[in-house]
């Protein structure tokens, strides 16, 4: 790709702004999970005719169908949002070696131009349209 005006600055700000958000996933997710637990256990039980709580031999159930659906969504929402953690800090550490290897090749362009313009010229002036000796 031609034209690449990379501003090492500016991309160590998006990434710390980026890196900083990123972090707070897992505190988001913790959160997440409380709510999701705190939902289920509110949501109540079905109980039957004698108001026994529906459970085994008379025992109070421990959740019903909405403590079930929110268990089952929370099981699906868990891996992906391990997902989207995991492919943010994936595409922070890829967007720091693509910058770092970019100013290394600056570097390593700015020093090989130095040393040739450091270097013996040549003076063969036969070459040059020069006098001839």
């Amino acid at each position: 790709m031609t034209g690449w005006d990379l501003k090492p600055q500016g991309i160590q700000g998006v990434l710390k702004t980026t890196g900083e958000t990123a972090g707070k996933i897992e505190t988001y997710a913790k959160s997440y999970g409380e709510h999701l637990t705190s939902a289920a256990t509110s949501a109540g039980t079905i109980t039957t005719e004698g108001g026994d709580g529906g459970g085994k031999d008379g025992e109070k159930a421990a959740g019903g169908l909405v403590a079930l659906a929110l268990s089952q969504y929370a099981e699906h929402a868990t891996s992906d949002l391990k997902f989207i953690a995991a492919r943010a800090g994936k595409s922070l550490t890829g967007a720091v070696d693509a910058t770092t290897a970019y100013l290394n090749g600056d570097l390593e362009m700015a020093a090989e131009s130095q040393r040739k313009a450091l270097g013996v010229p040549d003076l063969d002036l036969t070459t040059s349209g020069g006098r001839s000796t």
